[in-house]
Order: structure tokens, then C-alpha cells, then sequence
């Protein structure tokens, strides 16, 4: 029988006790193995996740919770904000000890435990049993991550187990969809009607008319899934091969001796994005590595590039003079990236697919982005190449015919980089002197090749 919600304890919040609406009740009832807790952006979601962590820990002696995302760093600045700020009351005993930052555990009195962990650390909470576990983000994951965490739903106390993915929709083919149409999940679907701050029962209140306005001037597929809801794939897609339970890989230590790249694309109001490539011995790209930042100096990023201290090959870098003197004033020497849209797509387009061993030349580790852009989170924006594919489409001509010459030229900084690093390595444009630009104001004429075995390019930053 589950627990009446209205026992949570009513403390000092505001808008406590927590009265949940619509698919948040039905998630209070729900006692699946395994939930998808879907919907558009803003809907209460996450916090009626919370919530019914939250009740369940208070009434429930010994029980054990696992609250994860991709990587351990991206719940600080959110999960955790809802969880302390919203969720649990003020001056409750687990608000004590170590700070959001560096929480790994929230221990309750009657022996109850929270654990707070990240896909980028898995020996931590993979080594132990749980009762619940939910995934925030969980499009971020792989299908395989996914069903080992269910191996760990054994720990007994409560009268279930269960895993729950909380997300907005993605492209209709992600395996989450997929696997709630086969059937092997319950999905609750949620609406901007069943968050209170948004919406009074009535009539949208004036935050949430805000909000709407906001997710209403969305374009496309991002649309279609953060205002409405819907698991939609953008028409026309460019990567149309992309596949991320294939493409996209858990993260692994890089070794020593494969080539390593770096590739830059200039940004200030659109993202400043840099990717670091690593060669394997077989000609396979893994993206190991990013930064991906609005509204960031050139020279603040030269310095947030400089922390790590490899052997980098050679840096791809956009065509402005500017902006690459500035990496050079920095130790950063650079080279200019081949930009010939057309045959770079087709080179990553086929990196992309997988070849006659079924394995593609092309993958992204899951934990490549170095500090998540609050600011474009709030904005419904990708965060990083990786959120950038499955909205990649070709331009629609008037007649509404694909032209397939021209993809649309909106978040696509993370896919022009990605072509830079293609272009190079399979040497499109090889046969071109590019000019080299060094700290101290100099310059170098040198052929463009795929090794560069004999340019002495091995940069030591």
C-alpha cells in the first residue's frame, strides 16, 4: 500500500505539504519495476521524483536510494538545488555535513541513506544494492547503463523495487521510447498543467505564462518535445546514422600512445566550443574532451584549455586572425581548419556509420563536457556536441524540399568543430599550405597533411 503523501512532513516551506497533480500522484501510486517519467520541459517532474524519494526514506527504516545522472558534477547545480532548496524541509538532519559539491550521501536517522552519484564514476555505485533508483537526464545514458542499475534494485526494505528515468523527449528512436513502447516500463506521461507554478488549476499563472511564451518560440523538433512533449526526430537529419547506444561510449582512460587533437570554434554569444580527439591505432576518433561556453573571453579560455597538459598533435582551429593570435599570445599555435562543409559532412557521415565489423570510425565519450553552460540549460539549448546531433538537419527550401547542400546554420558549433577534426585527420584539403599562427607575432607556411609526422607539430600545453 503506498504511503499517503500528505504524511511528508510540513515544515517551514512555503508550499508544503507537497500536493501532487496528475502524473506526480500517479507516480506516488506506481510500484512498476521500471518508470519513464516523460514530458516537456518545467513540469514538476524531477521534484515529484524527489518527493517520493524523500517520503519513502523518512518511513521506511534501512531503505536505500540511488539519485544519478551522467556524471556526478551536473547534479550539484541541479538535482541537488530542487532536492535541498524544495523538497526536503529546512533544518532537516540531512541537510549536514558535506556541501552539494562534494555530497555523496544523505544519511537518515533511522538508518535510511540517499546515495548521489554519476555514470563518470560507476565503481561508487555500482558496488552496492539499492530500492529505488532514479535517473535524471536519462537520455544522457546508455540503454546498457541503464539495465545494470536495475541489477542493483536487491535491496529488500521496501515492498518494491524500482527504477525510475526521468526525462524530456528525445528523438523517437532513443531506446528509452523504444523500450516503454515494447512495454518493459510504465510510462507516465507529464504536463505543464500538473506543476502548481505554472499553473493555478485554472489558468496559467504568471510565471508560467512566462515560461510557456518561452518554450512556444522554440523551433522544430525542440519544440515539439520541451512544449509539447513529444518524442520527435528532426526531419531531414544530417547525421541520420547517429546512433547513440552505438556512438556514444562510457568513458575509459585514453592510452598513452594514441594521437590526441584539439579543434576550436570561435564563440561568444553562440557557444566557444573545443574538443579534444584522441587516434586510435586503427583510425577511430573517440571525442574524450570539451568545453562548450557562452559569453567567454578568447583569452579565459586559452587558459581553461592550458589546465591539461598533453601531447597534443596539432590544434584545428576557426579561420578568425584575432581570435587565433590570441591562443598564440597563449601558447596555443594553430592551425587553420578546412572548412568545405560538403565533404566534411560526407567524411563524418561515414565515420559515423558502422562498417562491415559493425563497429563505426567515430564515437563520443558520455562525460566529455568539462562544466555544463547553466545558461544555455535554462535556455533549452544543447550543452554540447553530443545534444547537438539528433537536431542537425539539412535546410527546407521553399518548396519544402530538403536542400542537401545546406544544413540549417542554428546550434551547430559543436558539428562544425566535429568536421574540422574529421577533415584533418582523413586529410580533406591536404594538398593546400595553410598558415600556422605562434605566440611572438609569427607565422609559418607548412603543407597540410594527415600525420604530420614531419612538421615537428607535437605540442606539449
Amino acid at each position: 500500500m503506498p504511503i499517503d503523501v500528505l504524511e511528508t512532513t510540513a515544515t517551514t516551506a512555503s508550499d508544503r505539504p507537497y500536493k501532487p497533480r496528475g502524473v506526480a500522484d500517479r507516480l506516488f501510486q506506481c510500484d512498476a519495476p521500471e518508470v519513464l517519467l516523460e514530458g516537456p520541459a518545467g513540469t514538476g517532474k524531477s521534484r515529484a521524483a524527489l518527493e517520493k524519494v524523500l517520503l519513502y526514506c523518512m518511513h521506511w527504516d534501512g531503505c536505500r536510494v540511488l539519485l544519478m545522472r551522467q556524471t556526478r558534477e551536473s547534479m550539484s547545480e541541479s538535482v541537488l538545488v530542487t532536492f535541498e532548496k524544495k523538497v526536503v524541509p529546512e533544518g532537516h538532519p540531512i541537510l549536514g555535513g558535506a556541501s552539494r559539491r562534494f555530497r555523496q550521501v544523505y544519511d537518515f536517522p533511522n538508518g535510511s541513506t540517499i546515495v548521489v552519484g554519476g555514470l563518470d564514476k560507476p565503481d561508487k555505485i555500482m558496488s552496492t544494492d539499492y530500492d529505488l533508483v532514479v535517473v535524471f537526464e536519462a537520455t544522457e545514458i546508455s540503454q546498457d547503463a541503464w539495465e545494470k542499475l536495475t541489477t542493483r534494485l536487491r535491496n529488500g526494505v521496501l515492498p518494491f523495487q524500482q527504477a525510475i528515468a526521468d526525462c524530456n523527449p528525445g528523438a523517437s528512436t532513443h531506446w528509452l521510447n523504444q523500450r516503454a513502447n515494447d512495454g518493459q516500463m510504465v510510462r507516465l506521461l507529464s504536463r505543464h498543467e500538473d506543476n502548481p507554478e505554472l499553473h493555478d488549476g485554472r489558468g496559467w499563472t504568471r510565471n508560467g505564462a512566462r515560461y510557456i511564451d518561452k518554450l512556444e518560440r522554440l523551433g522544430g523538433h525542440r519544440r515539439e518535445r520541451l512544449r509539447f512533449g513529444r518524442w520527435a526526430t528532426a526531419e531531414g537529419l544530417v547525421y541520420s546514422s547517429w546512433d547513440a547506444a552505438v556512438n556514444l561510449v562510457e568513458s575509459f582512460t585514453i592510452p598513452n600512445d594514441w594521437r590526441r587533437i584539439r579543434v576550436i570554434d570561435f564563440g561568444f554569444v553562440n557557444p566557444f566550443v573545443c574538443q579534444w580527439w584522441a587516434i586510435d591505432h586503427d583510425g577511430r576518433m573517440y571525442m574524450y574532451r570539451e568545453i562548450y561556453r557562452t559569453k567567454q573571453l578568447v583569452r579565459d579560455m586559452a587558459h581553461a584549455i592550458n589546465r591539461w597538459d598533453e601531447r597534443i598533435e596539432a590544434t584545428i582551429a576557426d579561420h578568425d586572425a584575432e581570435d587565433r593570435a590570441t591562443l598564440a599570445a597563449e601558447g596555443i599555435e594553430t592551425i587553420a581548419a578546412n572548412k568545405s562543409v560538403l565533404p566534411g559532412i560526407e567524411s563524418v557521415a561515414a565515420r559515423i556509420r558502422p562498417e562491415d565489423d559493425d563497429k563505426p570510425r567515430l564515437y563520443i565519450l558520455s562525460d566529455t563536457l568539462v562544466e555544463r553552460d547553466q545558461e544555455l540549460a535554462e535556455q533549452k539549448k544543447p550543452c554540447g556536441t553530443a545534444e547537438e546531433l539528433d537536431g542537425y538537419a539539412w535546410h527546407s527550401a521553399p518548396s519544402g524540399k530538403l536542400a542537401k547542400d545546406q544544413p540549417v546554420k542554428i546550434d551547430d558549433h559543436g558539428m562544425d568543430a566535429m568536421r574540422y577534426a574529421v577533415a584533418y585527420v582523413d586529410g580533406i584539403g591536404a594538398q593546400n599550405l595553410e598558415v600556422r599562427i605562434f605566440g611572438g607575432g609569427g607565422v609559418d607556411l607548412d603543407g597540410f597533411d594527415d600525420n604530420n609526422d614531419d612538421d615537428g607539430l607535437w605540442v606539449g600545453r
